[in-house]
């Protein structure tokens, strides 16, 4: 009995390793529709990819999409995004903008802000970081609108493999 489940286990291990990319390619997490009761089944959860390979990987997909690469900073999108998560920002139409996505734009200030579309307004998008009590005081407009989150990604924990995670 013992020994079955030991070679069951082994096989179930077997076949996670063959199955998972050789050199820790992005591995998705569980899809999220809602965090601190803000929807965003728009935006992309991140995606678990090995330090080394983050950088290249997040710029290639850039490129695809015509988009850009930019370090998350803060924590005002956390549980969904930790600081330092390297987001894929493509060009969106305003007209294109859907609630639950999270988007870039620039605030009065000039700094670019990456949070979610929580309500369409005669004005624009009323928008919200997931860790703030209230939405922003700005909106997006179409003349501050940077682009959209189209992919995300965090490093894998060190010492982690994909296998272990699948």
């Amino acid at each position: 009995m013992a020994s079955t489940v030991r070679l069951t286990r082994i096989w179930l291990l077997l076949v996670a390793l063959s199955s998972a990319p050789l050199f820790a390619a992005a591995t998705q997490t569980k899809p999220v529709k809602w965090v601190r009761g803000i929807y965003v089944a728009e935006t992309p959860s991140p995606q678990l990819i090995a330090s080394d390979q983050l950088w290249s990987h997040a710029e290639a997909r850039a490129k695809t999409l015509r988009g850009i690469t930019l370090r998350g900073q803060g924590r005002s999108m956390l549980p969904l995004y930790k600081p330092g998560t390297v987001l894929v920002i493509a060009p969106i139409k305003f007209a294109d903008l859907r609630r639950g996505q999270t988007v870039v734009y620039y605030n009065s200030e000039h700094r670019q802000v990456a949070h979610v579309l929580v309500a369409k307004c005669d004005d624009g998008w009323r928008v919200a970081g997931l860790n703030n009590r209230l939405h922003d005081d700005e909106g997006v407009t179409a003349q501050n609108l940077f682009g959209v989150v189209a992919e995300a990604y965090q490093p894998l924990p060190a010492g982690t493999s994909v296998a272990s995670l699948n």
